[in-house]
């Protein structure tokens, strides 16, 4: 892929314009709340108020406009949680006042409104299937929202709040896969006790973050 194309992608998976951003957003709530089947251009146009060639110059396609909506939900999924935990952990300045952030986010994960935010992220991701750029683009959000995600332990580390040699890069990686991993048990009938499964979870956090002794 060449620069130029590089730039087509970005142009058509974050489009600024205002008539781009009410398409996406028309297009964000049907899949949302119908699934991509349900997208029709029409539809979008006359939520857009728009004529349909206004939609094809913006993202070349009706393929273009789904695939720029997906990027949009995990966007938005990636900047809610950055913002919470960010304006949290900043603000704390003893050891006992991150241990109880941390155990304020792990019990938010069993929240309901979190189920319905992981079953979003794997919806996305399971769209970048057969979508090259969509799955490039994918995957460097996810790299952002890791990257952002260890920097807020960088500080906690620096004064000494960790379990020594911590990786903490590594940490929010495997941290990531088991705030998902939780629609295992979420997916259908519950194969077992979600407090069960929460205590095992939480234990390996405190493990891994503050060390056996913690």
């Amino acid at each position: 892929m060449t620069a130029r194309d590089g730039e087509r992608v970005a142009d058509v998976l974050h489009p600024t314009s205002d008539v781009a951003r009410q398409m996406i957003d028309a297009t964000v709530a049907i899949i949302d709340a119908e699934g991509e089947a349900a997208v029709r251009v029409k539809d979008i146009v006359e939520a857009a108020g728009v004529q349909v060639p206004v939609l094809y110059r913006h993202f070349g396609s009706r393929e273009g406009l789904v695939q720029a909506a997906q990027v949009e939900r995990l966007v938005r999924d990636i900047d809610a949680q950055l913002d919470e935990v960010t304006q949290v952990i900043e603000g704390i300045n003893t050891i006992e006042d991150f241990r109880l952030v941390v155990d304020a986010i792990l019990a938010s994960l069993a929240d309901p409104e979190r189920k319905k935010v992981r079953f979003q992220r794997i919806s996305v991701l399971g769209s970048a299937y057969g979508r090259p750029a969509l799955v490039a683009e994918v995957a460097r959000l996810q790299a952002m929202y890791l990257e952002s995600t260890a920097a807020l332990l960088r500080r906690p580390e620096k004064l000494g709040w960790l379990a020594p040699g911590l990786n903490v890069d590594a940490f929010a990686s495997w941290f990531a896969g088991q705030m998902l991993g939780r629609v295992m048990i979420e997916f259908g009938e519950p194969i077992v006790e979600e407090a069960a499964y929460d205590a095992i979870v939480n234990d390996a956090v405190t493990h891994i973050l503050f060390g056996k002794d913690a």
